[in-house]
């Protein structure tokens, strides 16, 4: 209590993809040529895969177990032992249900808990949804709107802190690997961000007070037509509905400026854009 009001808080991310890079002696330069170009995606695949972990940099032989270890002393050190937590079993699905969920309604994971014969109340799941966040394991991203009350009150999706987590429990959906890194890089950027859903939905939308400044989608197989469609249609509703002017697509491996029905369309691969800022 002595304390209070004297310190000063940072928030400390596991590597950003230029200090994953930094930390492997690979040089960015403002012009690459095509070794130095191999070399950071091939540094950026493993980094996709196997996150940003400083340890698992220092001692890539033991990576799986290096996170698996680390998600442990997440669950029984900083929340375990920390809030108390009686009911552990329920925790430990409730951690693998946010690393797979594309949308995370308690409700719906309070009635799966019920359907399996576990009795658990709706505030505790409440309580320990906080309790991983706090933990910097996960995070609920909110839907969009200019009242504070129908934000709280959306279906948030849920994102995990490094996609290591996700190697550990052997899920490979590549798309979500790719949205789960873009959220993170958002946060680590200190952006307001939010997802947009009006009829079709996008990915990230980000925020300056009440100002839209930013929609972004995220898409693994934009080279496939009719996801293309998809994602264009969406990016350009956006801008109708919330005057943005600013459209990203975040690709695997695409990139253009395209011009659709007077609307500019930026495509960038996601590794350009984890090192841009």
């Amino acid at each position: 209590t002595s304390m209070r009001g004297r310190t000063l808080t940072y928030q400390i991310f596991p590597f950003s993809f230029r200090e994953f890079l930094k930390a492997k002696e690979i040089k960015v330069l403002l012009h690459l040529s095509s070794r130095e170009k191999s070399l950071i995606l091939n540094a950026f695949r493993e980094y996709f895969i196997y996150g940003g972990y400083p340890e698992t940099i220092i001692y890539p032989q033991e990576r799986e177990k290096i996170l698996a270890e680390i998600l442990e002393v997440t669950i029984y050190k900083d929340v375990i032992e920390r809030a108390k937590v009686r009911n552990v079993k329920v925790l430990r699905i409730l951690i693998d249900s946010i690393i797979v969920s594309k949308e995370f309604s308690i409700n719906k994971f309070y009635n799966y808990l019920k359907s399996m014969g576990i009795k658990v109340g709706r505030n505790v799941l409440y309580q320990y949804v906080s309790y991983l966040e706090d933990a910097f394991f996960s995070f609920m991203l909110r839907k969009f709107s200019y009242s504070y009350i129908k934000a709280e009150q959306s279906i948030p999706k849920p994102y995990i802190i490094d996609n290591g987590f996700f190697l550990i429990k052997n899920l490979e959906d590549k798309s979500k690997l790719m949205e789960n890194l873009v959220f993170i890089e958002l946060l680590r950027r200190g952006k307001d961000v939010a997802y947009y859903s009006e009829g079709r939905e996008i990915d990230f939308l980000i925020k300056e007070g009440k100002k839209v400044k930013s929609l972004i989608q995220v898409s693994y197989d934009i080279n496939n037509f009719n996801t293309k469609e998809r994602e264009i249609k969406s990016l350009i509703k956006g801008n109708e509905d919330l005057k943005c002017k600013n459209l990203i697509v975040i690709t695997w491996d695409y990139e253009n400026e395209e011009i659709i029905n007077g609307k500019k369309i930026i495509f960038i691969p996601l590794w350009k854009w984890l090192l841009k800022n």
